[in-house]
């Protein structure tokens, strides 16, 4: 299966499973330390509006782009995402930023996914790796909302 029609099947997936829970499951703890189902999902948010940027970034340059990191539990506290959302502002949210990178990386040709950029400890990999990663990154956290 294409990154792409993987993208669009979790677009179809992702909602159904995140409308399924009740509210106080989804805002349910597991830990003091530990995301609830509602951060996670702003924690893909996060993870969205960074990768579109990367991606964006990527296929508009000539020449490897550097890849920063960013601090995901800081982010995560800064948005609020147990407070100061409901989850189908959140849902909502996800989505669009979703189909964002799925109409950004629709455009990307085949030597769009081949351009470098170069990870924060230094490697080298391509977009497609890159949005390869980003959807198992996904997967993970899908699996983690779901149990």
């Amino acid at each position: 299966m294409s990154a792409i029609t993987r993208l669009e099947t979790y677009l179809q997936e992702i909602p159904k499973l995140v409308t399924g829970f009740e509210q106080e499951a989804f805002l349910r703890k597991p830990a003091p330390n530990k995301w609830s189902k509602q951060e996670i999902l702003g924690h893909l948010c996060d993870s969205a509006a960074n990768n579109h940027i990367r991606f964006a970034r990527i296929l508009l340059s000539g020449e490897p782009v550097k890849i920063e990191g960013y601090q995901q539990d800081e982010w995560v506290q800064l948005h609020g995402y147990q407070h100061n959302y409901s989850c189908l502002e959140l849902l909502a949210l996800w989505i669009h930023l979703n189909k964002q990178i799925l109409y950004v990386m629709r455009h990307a040709s085949e030597s769009d996914l081949n351009k470098s950029c170069v990870l924060s400890d230094g490697s080298q990999v391509s977009l497609r790796w890159l949005f390869d990663d980003y959807l198992d990154h996904m997967v993970h956290h899908r699996e983690q909302i779901e149990g």
